[in-house]
């Protein structure tokens, strides 16, 4: 049996991985395969002192995902969660067609709640864009596959999650079409 093409990595920052999880909960596993990471990182930078062993440990958690992804799947999503008021969620890519590929799906309307959805293109930092990272480019900008960092936005408490998961499982679906169309450039 092949690998789905899609891969879901949850947990990557240990005080996401409840919400990744109930996110993956709902995903279909025949179309999204799911990697969690049990015992990720902290998402909080720590204090300057120790800011470089946080980036490395980062850069080494980030690079064990290759061996994930390569040869089996198409699409690296790798979903996080922030806190706002309202809901809605960063779609962060460096492949300008993949990029391309989600505002023409997401200008098409779907079911997203009325969350505010945006594409962030993801770029070096010679380049003129709008997010950078320290994630390894062999990661995010990777030929053999496409990298898409999912941030969502919620709301509130756990139980206001349905929404936020229900957005996250569309915006995996969309992403995941978009990964199928760019197959044959």
């Amino acid at each position: 049996m092949n690998s789905p093409q899609t891969l879901l990595v949850i947990g990557i920052h240990r005080e996401e991985l409840a919400f990744g999880q109930a996110v993956a909960g709902g995903v279909d596993p025949a179309q999204v395969a799911v990697l969690e990471i049990p015992e990720g990182l902290s998402g909080q930078p720590p204090p300057i002192a120790r800011r470089f062993q946080y980036e490395a440990l980062h850069r080494a958690l980030y690079l064990q995902l290759l061996p994930h992804v390569l040869n089996r799947h198409r699409l690296l999503v790798d979903l996080h969660s922030g806190s706002d008021p309202q809901l809605g969620a960063d779609l962060i890519c460096a492949d300008p067609a993949l990029c391309e590929c989600l505002r023409t799906a997401l200008a098409g309307g779907g079911h997203l709640a009325g969350a505010e959805v945006r594409v962030v293109p993801l770029g070096d930092e010679s380049a003129d864009l709008h997010a950078r990272t320290i994630i390894p480019p062999q990661v995010w900008r990777n030929p053999a596959f496409l990298y898409l960092g999912l941030e969502i936005y919620l709301p509130g408490p756990a139980d206001e999650w349905p929404a936020a998961c229900a957005l996250a499982r569309e915006l995996i679906a969309i992403a995941a079409g978009c990964a199928g169309r760019l197959d044959g450039r």
